[in-house]
């Protein structure tokens, strides 16, 4: 079994993706959120973006 992993170059995401599909298809909540993660592209979330303002004072001389 560890000759297997070794020489195995997917992810552990991959593979646990791959195994669902080959059984059938996600059958519950954890398996459904390892194909939707795994389908679904990483998106930055509205909420986490942030706007840094800074405000300059000028000196009037």
């Amino acid at each position: 079994m560890k000759n297997n992993q070794s020489n195995n170059k997917k992810g552990i995401l991959e593979t646990m993706y791959d195994t669902i599909m080959e059984k059938g298809g996600p059958t519950g909540p954890i398996t459904q959120s390892l194909v939707d993660l795994w389908e679904k592209p990483l998106e930055p979330q509205e909420e986490n973006k942030k706007t840094i303002i800074k405000f300059i004072k000028k000196n009037n001389k």
